[in-house]
């Protein structure tokens, strides 16, 4: 056997014993730079660096911003994707060489999953030439990673992460209106007509960084919320809900409550919403949800949009001048209020119960544990302070929303 041949073997060997433990994509990119004594990269569909070594021997500008944030820019994407080399081999795992700044060169091998394109091996040259030894050791590697990925539970979410892309960049606003984008969406498992909504979560301790929880996390959900799509974004674990109203029974919400417990979360839910283009505006929704419910409601952990919805338009309407909103509460009230302080009555919460309870007398009495005819004597005295006509549409319209005014009044 020459010294060509058994160097090959010892690196073939190396790589394959990976497969035999629970050896993780950082090691693997570990290994390859040690043997073939290059930097290597690994990125994601998402061009999200989830394993690097010896990037202090990059030079280019580029790639060196890359690695110093964990991903690629947006608008270095773009020039990558539009490179010849990338356009003609998009979906093989046969290694070819990319140009780079200062006469340096990258060879690139995609990871394919199943027919799909799920990142790329990059390793980097200086000076030396990219021999077909490099060539060969890079797809080993890439065939390695690739079984690596499909096995370990850990990095079975990487199979997902064109639907984690489109996510994101609909989070964020880009891309909506391009047609890539657009054939990326139909490509992919988001592209449903059934009814959506968002959920947002976030941490009390703030760990959601952790990829140990945030895998744990995941699974967990997905077992309380089966037909789902999760990203973490920032400290927010956002997740599209496909079907959900079919989950929103008594049992579906108490294993959600138990999941919060568990994890330590808070959660908003969005309204349900039909098209994945509104996917932005009703992740803002479940974020208001989780915001303003925690200033009203403190104690609590699940926060639905609907419940303040009207909460976020009067923020919306108001801006800074949420004291002037006063001007617009049912005179009627204001007297309640004045009254029941005088006369430590609780006429005003009377009224904000009935009103809550569409009117209906014997709820109302069932939620103050009051009889009906001590019901019957605080309407009558309401209605004495306050010459309002209770059972017309108008004045309920009016008590029902100048209550919330009050309510979000209070928490300011």
């Amino acid at each position: 056997m020459d010294s060509q041949t058994e160097l090959r073997y010892r690196q073939s060997n190396r790589l394959l014993r990976l497969l035999l433990g629970n050896h993780t994509v950082e090691e693997v990119v570990e290994t390859i730079s040690y043997l073939a004594e290059k930097p290597v990269i690994f990125i994601d569909i998402n061009f999200s660096i989830r394993g690097m070594s010896r990037t202090s021997e990059i030079t280019d500008r580029s790639w060196q911003f890359a690695i110093s944030k964990g991903f690629c820019s947006h608008e270095f994407i773009f020039e990558l994707v539009n490179i010849e080399e990338v356009k003609r081999f998009p979906k093989e795992r046969t290694p070819y060489v990319v140009g780079l700044e200062s006469e340096t060169k990258a060879l690139v091998s995609p990871v394919i999953i199943r027919g799909k394109y799920a990142g790329a091996m990059v390793m980097f040259f200086k000076k030396t030439e990219v021999t077909n030894g490099y060539l060969e050791l890079l797809l080993l590697a890439n065939e390695v990673l690739t079984e690596i990925i499909i096995k370990i539970p850990m990095y079975k979410y990487i199979r997902g992460n064109m639907n984690e892309g489109i996510l994101k960049d609909l989070i964020e606003g880009r891309d909506k209106e391009n047609e890539d984008f657009k054939a990326w969406v139909l490509e992919s498992e988001l592209n449903t007509s059934n009814n959506l909504c968002v959920l947002v979560s976030e941490q009390d301790d703030a760990n959601l960084n952790q990829e140990v929880i945030k895998d744990s996390l995941r699974d967990d959900l997905y077992h309380v919320v089966p037909k789902s799509h999760t990203i973490f974004y920032g400290n927010q674990m956002v997740v599209l809900c496909t079907d959900l109203e079919t989950e929103k029974t008594d049992k579906g919400i108490s294993r959600l409550k138990i999941f919060m417990e568990k994890h330590g979360l808070r959660i908003g839910i969005s309204e349900f919403f039909q098209g994945i283009e509104n996917f932005q505006c009703h992740y803002f929704h479940a974020k208001a949800a989780i915001r303003i419910g925690l200033t009203i409601h403190e104690k609590e952990r699940l926060f639905n949009y609907d419940d303040y919805k009207f909460f976020h338009l009067l923020e919306k309407v108001t801006g800074e001048a949420g004291n002037n909103l006063r001007d617009f509460v049912q005179t009627g009230l204001l007297k309640l209020e004045k009254y029941d302080r005088r006369h430590q009555s609780e006429l005003f919460y009377t009224l904000n119960t009935l009103i809550d309870y569409g009117c209906n007398y014997k709820e109302t009495c069932e939620a103050l544990h009051i009889h009906r005819n001590t019901l019957s004597y605080r309407i009558d005295r309401i209605k004495s302070l306050t010459q309002l006509e209770l059972t017309a549409p108008k004045v309920q319209f009016d008590l029902a929303y100048s209550f919330r005014i009050l309510e979000f009044l209070k928490h300011q």
